[in-house]
């Protein structure tokens, strides 16, 4: 106990030190991850504003391009007539040939049926543009005479920012497309030096910036995927794009657990999105967390340093004061539960006149030492009046220890004898009486019989007015039951000539059989009961007894279970017809007590004083 006792102690230090050195090592972690915070935020503003000083060179370079896109595209579909040739006879290095020379990167050709017919990029050929507002776009080009733009836009293959205009001559019917990546143009223009800054340095910088940071990307979204700007060709999963533009942030960490991505999304304005057709910009960072869980620990191990040389002291003075004022009187108290514990609730409870905890857990001790006490007597009584109700044979059949553990539905298949007993025109009698002399009388009868039931190892499943039904584990009790209280009968009738009372009759029937026990009823409200074909014939059987003016009858399937049927003085009386047999039961008179008993009887009655 003292061991134990000195470890608690040991163990409460411990943690309260630990306690207050993990508070304030988190505090310090919440004031470092605030900081963190705040750099993110900054980072996202430095990145909105580094992508709006490349929206200022897009805008510029793209009125470049637009400009000779104007110029060139009459050009080339002026040589195409001078040549008399069309742009399908045209061959894959005859129109990189055209493209050098007029200054643009790729060449298509769209035929009326809205396809690619001819290109100088074949995986490009035979793409036709799908229903939609852009073939009503391509409608107002064919024949117009005039350059026509689409703006910068995506490449719906490989994410690239790319310019597209077109030009439909008059009197033909294609239009002649010109496409060019705007970030290869950039770098063999007069912005190639703010190019290769942007793309390479001026996002660099911030991750240079922050040590926390390892990584930013900006993403554009259009009708096919949402591609990295600064990483040409890399997508964002289609599944989180969405969700951060619905939800404005998504938090992703790594799996080590250190680094964590953060994902923003930022609708463009207005008087810039006719550039681009993304509506949304997506910024990455990343950024590594365990820095900051690197000071916290060094922090940490700090403090438990100077705590391991300081524990040790502190520890032995307070083990010494424990000792003295409250490990002795425990003892003493220990030694008494266990006398409670043992079963002796008459225990005498030391150091209960004291005014500190110890006495006050002495007295609460005796306070639970009578409690108990009571609590088992009040049990107990419980126990005996439950069993009024339920039988304990009815809890064994069901393998139930208590009537706690019996439950809606709890059933068991069993092979026994039922007993019923009714009296004779016990409606007659009750008519005669008042309500309190019915219930004296039927108490009085029904107090002679239960114990007769009892004795014969049965048990009452039920009392329904003045008739009885029991039930037995074999034949041979069932059949002595019923015997038995055709005797104690009589001494009940005896009782009653002697108050000038009339004798009552009563009939008993027993069938022996396969049934069901168990419980029915709904959660509030449920009863113990037996279902079976077997009970209903042995109902039937007793009340056969009065038309047969018999005083008991059995049916054959209980003859067939006695153990010995010629011990008793049986004959057939009759035979009844059974629900769901083919062969009628035959009925079967016992006449009270075994063959022995009745040849002495009837030698008395013959035999004169």
């Amino acid at each position: 106990m003292k061991r134990k006792v000195g470890l608690f102690l040991l163990a409460v230090m411990v943690a309260v030190s630990l306690g207050a050195t993990i508070v304030a090592s988190l505090a310090m972690y919440r004031l470092m991850s605030q900081d963190q915070a705040a750099d993110f935020h900054s980072i996202e503003a430095s990145l909105s504003e580094r992508f709006a000083l490349f929206e200022t060179m897009l805008r510029t370079e793209h009125q470049r391009i637009v400009a000779h896109m104007d110029k060139v595209l009459p050009e080339i579909a002026a040589e195409l007539d001078a040549s008399g040739r069309t742009p399908a006879e045209l061959s894959t290095a005859e129109l990189d040939a055209l493209a050098r020379k007029y200054g643009v990167q790729h060449l298509y050709f769209i035929g009326r049926d809205y396809k690619v017919f001819q290109t100088n990029l074949a995986h490009d050929k035979g793409l036709e543009f799908p229903r939609g507002s852009f073939r009503g776009f391509l409608d107002s080009v064919f024949g117009a005479g005039k350059v026509m733009n689409d703006d910068i836009d995506l490449s719906q293959v490989s994410g690239t920012l790319r310019t597209y205009s077109y030009f439909g001559p008059e009197g033909r019917d294609y239009i002649v497309e010109a496409s060019t990546d705007i970030r290869t143009n950039l770098a063999q223009g007069p912005y190639g030096w703010l190019s290769k800054y942007f793309f390479e340095d001026l996002f660099d910088d911030a991750v240079d910036s922050n040590p926390y940071v390892k990584s930013v990307d900006i993403y554009l979204q259009n009708d096919t995927a949402t591609w990295s700007l600064i990483n040409p060709g890399k997508q964002l999963d289609p599944a989180l794009a969405e969700r951060v533009i619905r939800d404005g942030r998504e938090t992703i960490p790594a799996n080590n657990a250190r680094l964590v991505t953060i994902y923003s999304s930022e609708k463009r304005q207005a008087s810039t999105s006719h550039l681009m057709s993304s509506k949304y910009v997506i910024r990455q960072i990343t950024y590594d967390t365990g820095l900051a869980r690197q000071a916290v620990t060094h922090v940490f191990l700090s403090s438990m340093l100077v705590l391991a040389l300081m524990l040790p002291v502190v520890y032995w003075i307070a083990s010494r004061l424990l000792q003295r004022q409250l490990l002795d009187p425990l003892f003493t108290l220990r030694g008494e539960a266990g006398a409670i514990a043992r079963g002796n609730l008459d225990q005498a409870i030391a150091n209960t006149g004291r005014r500190d905890e110890i006495g006050q857990l002495a007295t609460s001790f005796a306070s639970m030492r009578d409690s108990v006490r009571r609590t088992i007597v009040d049990l107990r009584r419980t126990n005996l009046a439950i069993e009024r109700f339920v039988p304990q044979a009815f809890l064994s059949i069901l393998g139930k220890p208590s009537i706690v553990e019996v439950a809606l539905g709890d059933n068991k298949h069993q092979n026994m004898t039922v007993l019923f007993s009714d009296m004779r025109d016990f409606t007659t009698l009750s008519e005669a009486m008042t309500p309190g002399q019915n219930f004296t009388f039927i108490n009085a009868y029904l107090e002679r019989m239960g114990p007769v039931i009892r004795k014969h190892r049965g048990f009452i499943d039920k009392y329904i007015g003045d008739a009885i039904m029991g039930l037995f584990f074999t034949a041979d009790d069932a059949l002595s039951a019923g015997l038995d209280m055709l005797a104690v009968l009589e001494t009940f009738n005896g009782e009653r000539r002697a108050a000038g009372l009339e004798p009552i009759a009563i009939g008993i029937g027993l069938n022996s059989g396969s049934l069901m026990i168990g419980t029915i009823g709904e959660k509030n409200r449920m009863d113990g009961t037996v279902i079976s074909d077997t009970v209903n014939l042995a109902s039937r059987v007793e009340s056969l007894t009065k038309d047969y003016g018999v005083g008991l009858l059995i049916s054959q399937f209980t003859r067939d279970e006695l153990a010995d049927p010629t011990a008793y003085d049986i004959r057939p009386i009759g035979s009844v017809p059974v629900k769901g047999r083919i062969q009628p039961v035959t009925l079967f008179e016992v006449v009270r007590g075994t063959k022995e008993m009745s040849r002495s009887l009837r030698s008395n009655d013959t035999t004169t004083p």
